[in-house]
């Protein structure tokens, strides 16, 4: 009886280590691929975790990371509707780890840049939609119209055939080029196209007690060349 007592506390005590193995390696890896931003493989690997110990931590990082793979998702497949929804939850998750509050500033990021697409889209979609309508003089015959006037610039025609990079693709390239998944303390926004068309990128020191955009320094500015994809470093913005 006795000796049938010590093998059960045995076996429990190798299952249980197994678990913690498990637990632990899942955990890792979570974490590993949320520094190279692939959300999906994060939640998967979370998930896993989760099945193990159910614990706060590993069940927030699951939630989110699985709302931003969503969000990444349909803003992929430009349904940005979608996109914002997932964004959102991930944005107002209530999260008390450090690696969760990083990925709610994530979600953040992520609503403010597909506010600045949602306009460039609206922008284009007006230009579009505002050739004129065939007309006719006294004798019935048409008149010429803006179309038979001479085209657009051909370099400025070429310009918009060739920026074929995101904003999205341009500030992941920044974020590699600035190595930022080394730095937490470090933020990135969006500012502007300058006059040859490249994205220009402001990186800043956050302050980690404030809330909202404040900010104690800028980092620096860099720029994304929309045709080769090069990452370079801009002087001091005006």
């Amino acid at each position: 009886m006795k000796k049938s007592f010590v093998m059960i506390v045995l076996m429990a005590l190798i299952a249980s280590g197994c678990i913690t193995r498990n637990f632990d390696s899942n955990m890792d890896l979570g974490k590993d691929q949320l520094h190279e931003e692939n959300y999906l493989e994060a939640h998967e690997a979370f998930e896993l975790a989760y099945k193990e110990a159910q614990t706060t931590k590993v069940k927030e990082l699951r939630d989110i990371s699985g709302f931003l793979a969503n969000g990444m998702k349909k803003y992929d497949e430009q349904d940005f509707k979608s996109a914002q929804v997932e964004f959102k939850l991930a944005s107002s998750y209530k999260a008390k780890s450090v690696e969760g509050k990083q990925l709610v500033l994530k979600g953040k990021d992520m609503i403010s840049l597909l506010r600045s697409t949602s306009i460039e889209l609206s922008e284009g979609s007006d230009l579009e939609g505002s050739s004129a309508e065939p007309t006719t003089d006294s004798q019935g015959r048409n008149e010429p119209q803006a179309q038979d006037k001479p085209a657009e610039p051909e370099e400025d025609k070429e310009e918009s055939e060739v920026n074929t990079l995101s904003k999205l693709q341009a500030e992941k390239l920044v974020r590699d080029y600035v190595d930022m998944e080394n730095f937490s303390h470090l933020q990135i926004k969006y500012t502007h196209k300058d006059n040859k068309g490249d994205f220009i990128f402001q990186v800043f020191e956050s302050d980690q007690g404030s809330k909202g955009s404040g900010h104690r320094a800028t980092w620096g500015w860099y720029g994304v060349n929309t045709e080769t994809k090069e990452v370079y470093e801009v002087m001091k913005e005006k």
